[in-house]
């Protein structure tokens, strides 16, 4: 019986292949993901929420979405590497997320404290879209991979 814990996930030589393959098809659902949020935003901003609306939404989104791009990228490669540089680029990826977005809000704060529950409860919802969306990536990820390092 061959074990199919998260010790199986190998670099194989294929990864490095797919890795270009699986980049272009998580910039491409990223994008969907966010362009769907930019729109449904927008018309709610428009209408329902309109006293709601804050000038660094659009910021919020491109920061979200570009820092959750470039740490599932950082943590698929570590993970063509080995399962121990996967553990700790995942966990590196979250604690910089964090602080980045901690001192993102912090700022944003600092001069516009106008909004503040607007801001925080979009930023917090964002966040929570994009984390969500990000570790259904890495868990398909993960299970693809594990498929063909059994098959090797």
């Amino acid at each position: 019986m061959q074990n199919k814990s998260f010790s199986n996930l190998k670099p194989s030589k294929k990864l490095s292949a797919m890795s270009t393959v699986i980049y272009k098809r998580f910039i491409l659902k990223m994008g969907l993901l966010t362009l769907f949020i930019l729109v449904a935003c927008a018309s709610l901003f428009s209408t329902i929420l309109a006293k709601f609306y804050f000038v660094a939404f659009p910021y919020q989104l491109l920061l979200i979405a570009t820092v959750t791009t470039i740490g599932h990228f950082w943590i698929i490669k570590a993970s063509e590497e080995s399962s121990q540089k996967f553990t700790t680029a995942f966990m590196a990826s979250v604690t910089m997320k964090l602080l980045i977005y901690i001192f993102f809000m912090l700022i944003y704060l600092w001069f516009d404290h106008s909004q503040v529950y607007s801001f925080l409860l979009n930023f917090f919802s964002l966040y929570l879209i994009y984390t969500i969306f990000e570790v259904f990536e890495v868990l398909n990820f993960i299970k693809k991979n594990q498929k063909t390092a059994l098959k090797d």
